[in-house]
């Protein structure tokens, strides 16, 4: 039965496409987001166009601190938290109090008023950051390297604590997502920048040997909207929701050369705190479970990826 969704970060890289593929297949939608200045709010904006331009969208500027979801919430609605504080390096420092505040206070309260509202089923965004180091063909247990990965750690053990009290929770484990509307601060978004005419320089940490489980955006929204209504049991089971090729980041800068036909300026740094040599995504329950595996392999969602970015250039200058 088709009930609303509601949707946080919902103007976010992520929670946009989640939105617009939503309203698509016939759901309403209550999206929620606070512009965050972390990044400039006018890329957020952009984002939503094609959303509030839609009947059954309606959004809410709040902050997950402080909005009372208890007027929110109704009987019956599946929830999407995609809002958080992104970023491993920027949680650093000073920069704890943003993720303990954004990723675990505000999860904590969608989950208590998610719980006494009568919240059908609440789907929410991890990280394969929990794994830290440990995400790899042979090892695999939470084990954060970052403080960012400690406060999604420190979600799902949320998620645990009100699963017992009856809420269905399903926790997402996404795994290095790409694709249109990237955040300006991820590598994609930065590739792209430092191959096309200007002063851009990417930032390259280490020696480009560092692997990732790329993830289309499209495929990650098609997982997480299994999870939230065709999932039929929720259990204690997290989903790694992974591209389902690992590959080096100097694989992928040589991808990005071809698409663009220019070489990537590129200024060499130290690798940084909390990145990890390798992740390698278990996609085998979200196979099982939800009848889900990624379809966009790495070279077409790039080509994907830099159309998009090329036409909206003036945004991410």
């Amino acid at each position: 039965m088709m009930t609303r969704a509601i949707v946080t970060g919902a103007a976010g890289f992520i929670g946009s496409h989640l939105s617009e593929k939503l309203l698509a297949e016939g759901y309403t939608i209550l999206g929620i987001d606070n512009f965050d200045p972390w990044y400039d709010p006018e890329i957020k904006k952009a984002n939503i166009n094609n959303c509030l331009l839609h009947d059954n969208f309606d959004l809410i500027d709040a902050d997950i601190r402080s909005v009372d979801f208890l007027s929110l919430f109704k009987e019956g609605d599946t929830v999407f938290h995609l809002a958080a504080r992104p970023g491993v390096q920027d949680s650093w420092g000073n920069g704890f109090a943003d993720s303990v505040e954004n990723n675990i206070y505000g999860t904590q309260r969608i989950f208590e008023a998610a719980l006494h509202t009568g919240v059908r089923r609440v789907v929410f965004a991890s990280s394969s950051s929990i794994y830290g180091a440990s995400a790899t063909e042979l090892k695999r247990e939470v084990h954060p390297i970052s403080p960012y990965g400690v406060s999604k750690a420190a979600c799902e053990q949320l998620a645990e604590v009100y699963r017992e009290r009856g809420l269905d929770l399903v926790p997402m484990r996404y795994f290095t997502v790409y694709g249109p509307r990237q955040r300006p601060d991820m590598a994609m978004n930065r590739l792209f920048r430092a191959s096309l005419p200007g002063s851009f320089r990417f930032p390259l940490r280490g020696n480009g040997t560092q692997r990732r489980e790329f993830t289309f955006v499209k495929d990650v929204v098609e997982a997480t909207i299994r999870a939230g209504y065709t999932l039929e049991n929720a259990s204690s089971e997290a989903f790694d929701i992974g591209g389902g090729v690992s590959a080096s980041l100097a694989e992928v800068m040589d991808m990005v050369e071809e698409i663009v036909g220019s070489s990537i300026r590129v200024d060499q740094h130290p690798l940084a705190a909390g990145d990890p040599l390798i992740t390698v995504a278990s996609t085998e329950s979200a196979k099982e479970l939800l009848g889900w595996e990624a379809t966009t392999s790495l070279r077409d969602g790039l080509q994907e990826h830099y159309e998009s970015f090329s036409g909206s250039l003036t945004l991410v200058s």
